[in-house]
C-alpha cells in the first residue's frame, strides 16, 4: 500500500468521520467492557436515525437464492465494531463508517413506534421476518445500550401486537444473552454467528495494537446458545464464511463435536463460503488500518451476486460440512446463504432453512 494511497485515506476519515464529530453531527461514547461482554472498552458514535428505520431489499436475483420476505431494523449503521476483517459492511459507506467505531443510532424509541407499525401493518404476512439489525449492527452486542431487544421481543410474543406471529431475527457474535433472561421467547430467533476457534482467528476483529482478539472466544459463544435454548429460544447458527486452510476438516470436525458434547441443538445451521460483492475488500482493510487476514482464498471469480471460490471449490466444501455436521448434529437443518440456484441443486440443497425465514 503506497504512502499516498494512506494518506488519501487518513484524510478521507478525518474530512468524513472526524468532521462528523467535530461538527456535533455524532457523538463518540465509550462503551464498558462488562456491558459489551469484552475483554475491554469499545468506541462508539452515537447519532439520531434519520432516515427509515425498517429496510427491505433483494438480496438475490435470477441467479442467487434470497428470498426477499424478510426485512432489517436499521438499529446502526456500518461495520459493528468488532473489527471482523471479512466484513461486507466494511463496502457499504467505505470511508464514511469506522469498522473500529461503530455508528449506533440513539432515537430508540421511534425504532421500536416503526415496528409496532410493521407488525400492524394488513399486508404482513406470517412468513415475513424482521432482523435486529442483522445487516447493519449486532444484535446484541449493545444490548446494554440501547435495549431493543428487551423492548422487541415482548412485542412480538403478543398476539395483539403480532397478529400473524412474525419472527424477529437476532444475528450475534456476542455472548450477551444475559440480557434477555426472563423474557417471553415466543417468535424470536436467536442467531449465533460461530466457526472453530482457529477459523475465527483468522477472520475475526482483532485489536490493533496487540492483535489479541477482540470477538468472545468460541466456548463462550457456545455456552451462550446452550443458556438461550435452555430458556426456550429457537436457535439458529451462521458458520459464514467457512475458511480452508491447511487442517479444515479436522478443525470443523472438533468444533462440531464439542458442541453436541455441551447438548447443544441449533435448528437451522447456515453455511456461507468467503464471498465479496466486489473485489475491494483488501483494500479498504488496508485503509482503516486494521490486521490483514492470516489466511484468505485465492482465485475468486464472480457467480450470481457475489465474487466466490469456484462452484467445484464451494460444492466440495459445503459437502464436507454438511456431512460433518449431521453426524454430530442430526437434528439441525443445513441450508446456504445467498448460493446459486445450480449449485443448491447440485448440493440437494434447495430448501429454505436459512437463517433469516420462517
Amino acid at each position: 500500500m503506497s504512502e499516498s494511497t494512506i494518506s488519501y485515506a487518513q484524510k478521507t476519515r478525518q474530512l468524513f468521520v472526524e468532521g462528523q464529530e467535530e461538527a456535533g453531527a455524532w457523538r463518540r461514547e465509550r462503551v464498558p467492557a462488562d456491558v459489551v461482554g469484552l475483554t475491554r472498552d469499545i468506541e462508539i458514535y452515537r447519532a439520531p436515525r434519520k432516515s427509515s428505520w425498517l429496510t427491505h431489499q433483494h438480496h438475490g436475483n435470477r441467479e442467487t437464492f434470497c428470498p426477499p420476505v424478510w426485512w432489517d431494523l436499521g438499529i446502526g449503521s456500518g461495520a459493528c465494531g468488532l473489527g471482523c476483517r471479512a466484513c461486507f459492511l466494511m463496502l457499504t459507506f467505505r470511508a464514511m463508517r469506522d469498522p473500529l467505531r461503530h455508528l449506533l443510532y440513539d432515537n430508540v424509541e421511534q425504532s421500536w413506534a416503526a415496528t409496532r407499525r410493521w407488525l400492524s401493518n394488513p399486508s404482513r404476512r406470517p412468513q415475513h421476518t424482521l432482523g435486529l439489525g442483522i445487516d447493519r449492527s449486532d444484535s446484541l452486542l449493545y444490548e446494554g445500550v440501547t435495549e431493543h431487544a428487551q423492548h422487541l421481543v415482548p412485542m412480538f410474543a403478543r398476539p395483539s401486537l403480532n397478529p400473524q406471529a412474525c419472527r424477529l431475527i437476532l444475528l450475534t457474535k456476542s455472548k450477551s444473552v444475559h440480557y434477555l433472561e426472563g423474557l417471553p421467547v415466543t417468535n424470536t430467533v436467536i442467531t449465533f454467528s460461530l466457526n472453530p476457534e482457529s477459523i475465527a482467528d483468522l477472520w475475526e476483529g482483532k485489536w490493533p495494537d496487540t492483535h489479541e482478539r477482540i470477538t468472545p472466544p468460541i466456548g463462550d459463544r457456545l455456552n451462550a446458545c446452550l443458556q438461550a435454548q435452555q430458556w426456550g429460544y429457537e436457535t439458529r447458527w451462521r458458520i459464514d464464511p467457512v475458511l480452508t486452510p491447511p487442517g479444515w476438516q479436522a478443525a470443523y470436525e472438533d468444533f462440531f463435536a464439542e458442541a453436541a458434547s455441551l447438548g447443544v441443538k441449533p435448528r437451522y445451521i447456515t453455511l456461507g463460503t468467503y464471498r465479496e460483492k466486489n473485489p475491494q475488500l483488501d483494500l479498504w482493510r488496508k485503509k482503516w488500518g486494521l490486521p490483514t487476514m492470516e489466511w484468505q482464498p485465492t482465485g475468486k471469480v464472480k457467480e450470481g451476486t457475489h465474487y466466490h471460490v469456484p462452484a467445484s471449490e464451494r460444492r466440495h466444501i459445503y459437502q464436507t460440512i454438511a456431512e460433518i455436521a449431521q453426524l454430530h448434529l442430526p437434528s439441525s437443518r443445513i441450508s446456504l446463504c445467498k448460493e446459486t440456484h445450480t449449485l443448491r441443486k447440485q448440493l440437494g440443497l434447495c430448501n429454505a432453512d436459512c437463517n433469516c425465514l420462517v
